[in-house]
């Protein structure tokens, strides 16, 4: 409380005590699964096709399933996504192509490899390109191989211009590359014996014997950037130098001594300070000062120059940038350029990945029990075994899913397998998770692969899964009708479809759908659609039969969950209680208006219940728990309309 010390007026900010349960998400997808590249075994949001394929590449071929699937999912309609790659990273089958970078000197400076493991790095081509011999930028350039007529040619999708070797340059090829590319990773060497140390020689400066002390009369100061840690000032004392204007030899080493002092003692036991040299060495007519810097792969020396003024020390001594000379430590381990001819690139190699086993998938589905907005699993390349034995990814996704309680996965019968009799389906020990659902047949459509003047061998159709076509309509189903909307019927049309592996007739569907198998039919004047919404635990688990009951209550339950955490701590009182009936009980209305339940009236439809003596005893409440009976009447598909036809007698 507040404390009222003087007479006057307060004003105070009262919360409202509303603290409202908003829904949750209901259909981002997890696809977990083999695909062409990208990160193993990290769960990456994409919204689009386009976001899919930057990171995980363009639909490799006809058997690339993951790819297949994303790009079902989205031409029906599918939003938010997770991508999982699997693959095993243990393996010694795994890993990045790569190619090693030859350098000016003997030693390989740099490695390229690719972003990451897969054979896809194998298609990968690198190029680089130096303005000339001896300078030390260049440039990077990453693409693929193209042609034109019947020429292989280089086509880059990425380039880098301005690199350098120097870690302190903004430029820097490591850091510039590997924060900017979605092809390569740049690996730094060890290239300690290439290294060179940098060197600074000014222009040459008179020699007669009394050009210093007539030069040099007054206190100077020398501003002088060493490996690029930063610009530094020294001064040089004019009286100290003693200089003796009689020889110019001892008159310029006393200046570079000076100048070395000065330098060393901005950190007397730290490189580069510490081994930092300037020398001063008179030639036949002129001398010219050498500043020095130790071995580094940054390594540079720089002298800023002030201007015009004549009289400063970098011009007196020649050391300004328009009068000297670098030569900076990288100049050996710069990546030389290469090749020529048509191609002008060459290739990465090595890059391989070996298949995810058990254990692997097992982890991956550790790492999405922390993804909690996760709503829809499915399993690209891991349909169910025909002959019974099952498969081991869906069954780790079906532990995972009865574990966490908060999402459901869609499972792909074998393919060419036809179902016709609860035998056949018998047969496939499918399981009996209420969290689990099963779509039948698989889907024929256009094969992208198809040209008739270039490939005119390949099959016009391909035979995909069904999964992500019944993932996109549950997500299509969501946004326009609700998750208690069965996500079957009429409305639920399949796009881009060629045809059903198998037709389902009347007959076929009468022995299938009692074992919760959903199926797909072509419907005159509809095409292909859903026609089926069930789970397959329609026998186990009756009161879970239907996807949308099951997904609804997995809704609610989520929803409440995220919207009390306020709870957790407060006085267990009444005050508690009825602020939870009051903002569970809002959310619950807002789902009866909006035709979540069944029920002419909100009494009907739905309780929110809490309290002493209700829904506790006075032992939960000294155990501290809170007890909330939260019930719904949910929404169940009209599977069966019937219409009886009777005639009427005339009277």
């Amino acid at each position: 409380m507040p404390a009222y010390l003087h007479p006057g007026v307060y004003l105070e900010e009262v919360g409202g005590g509303a603290k409202p349960v908003d829904a949750v998400a209901t259909s981002v997808t997890a696809f977990v699964g083999d695909a062409k590249r990208g990160p193993i075994g990290a769960p990456t949001l994409i919204h689009s096709m386009g976001e899919y394929e930057a990171v995980y590449g363009s639909l490799a071929s006809a058997t690339d399933a993951m790819g297949l699937a994303a790009g079902m999912f989205y031409q029906n309609g599918g939003k938010d996504a997770y991508i999982v790659r699997a693959a095993d990273p243990a393996s010694a089958n795994t890993q990045p192509a790569s190619l090693d970078l030859e350098g000016e000197a003997a030693a390989k400076p740099l490695t390229v490899l690719a972003a990451n493991e897969g054979a896809w790095g194998n298609d990968v081509y690198v190029r680089i390109k130096k303005a000339n011999a001896t300078d030390q930028s260049f440039t990077l350039d990453v693409g693929h191989l193209t042609t034109r007529g019947a020429t292989a040619v280089f086509q880059p999708d990425e380039s880098f211009g301005g690199l350098t070797m120097n870690d302190r340059d903004p430029n820097y090829a490591v850091r510039l590359v590997n924060a900017s590319s979605r092809l390569v990773r740049l690996r730094l060497n060890d290239v300690s014996a290439a290294l060179q140390a940098a060197t600074l020689t000014g222009g040459g400066v008179s020699k007669a014997d009394n050009f210093f002390s007539t030069a040099i009369t007054a206190d100077k100061t020398l501003t002088i950037n060493l490996n690029g840690l930063g610009a530094r000032t020294v001064s040089i004392t004019a009286a100290s130098l003693a200089l003796k204007g009689t020889n110019n030899q001892s008159d310029g080493q006393a200046v570079a001594t000076a100048i070395q002092a000065a330098v060393q003692a901005i950190a007397p036991t730290q490189d580069p300070y510490k081994s930092f040299t300037a020398t001063y060495n008179l030639g036949a007519t002129t001398g010219s000062f050498v500043l020095t810097s130790p071995k580094s792969a940054s390594a540079s020396v720089v002298v800023s120059d002030s201007g015009t003024d004549p009289t400063t020390l970098a011009k007196i001594l020649l050391l300004d940038p328009a009068s000297s000379t670098a030569s900076p430590g990288t100049a050996k381990i710069v990546p030389k350029a290469f090749p020529t001819g048509n191609v002008e690139a060459a290739p990465l190699t090595g890059g391989k990945a070996g298949p995810a086993n058990q254990a692997n998938y097992r982890a991956m589905f550790a790492l999405l029990k922390k993804v909690r907005d996760i709503s829809i699993l499915v399993l690209p390349g891991q349909a169910q075994a025909a002959d019974g034995s099952g498969n081991f990814a869906v069954a780790e996704a079906i532990s995972h899913c009865n574990e966490v309680g908060n999402r459901m996965l869609i499972i792909d019968p074998p393919a060419g397998v036809e179902l016709t009799t609860a035998a056949a389906v018998d047969g496939l020990q499918l399981p009996t998770s209420n969290y689990s659902a099963l779509y039948y047949p698989w889907v024929r459509i256009p094969n992208p692969f198809f040209n008739a003047d270039t490939n005119a061998t390949a099959p016009r159709t391909l035979t995909v899964a069904p999964s992500a076509f019944a993932a996109a309509m549950w997500s299509r189903t969501d946004a326009r009708r609700g998750v208690w909307k069965a996500p079957a019927g009429v409305e639920a049309q399949l796009v881009g479809v060629a045809g059903l592996e198998f037709e389902v007739g009347d007959g076929e569907q009468d022995q299938l759908n009692p074992l919760g198998i959903n199926c797909f039919r072509k419907l005159p004047s509809f095409g292909a659609v859903i026609w089926g919404a069930r789970t397959l635990a329609t026998r186990a688990d009756p009161p879970w039969r239907y996807v949308p009951v099951r997904r609804t209550a997995i809704m609610i339950e989520q929803s409440i969950d995220n919207g009390i955490q306020w709870a957790v701590f407060e006085p267990n009182d009444y005050r508690l209680w009825s602020s939870l009936r009051v903002n569970v009980g809002a959310f619950m209305d807002s789902l009866f208006r909006a035709g979540a339940f069944q029920g002419e009236k909100a009494s009907d439809a739905y309780f929110v219940r809490c309290g002493l003596g209700d829904t506790m005893t006075q032992d939960d409440i000294d155990r501290g728990q809170v007890v909330v009976v939260v019930g719904f009447a949910p929404l169940k598909p009209a599977e069966f309309v019937i219409v009886r036809i009777q005639q009427a007698l005339q009277q």
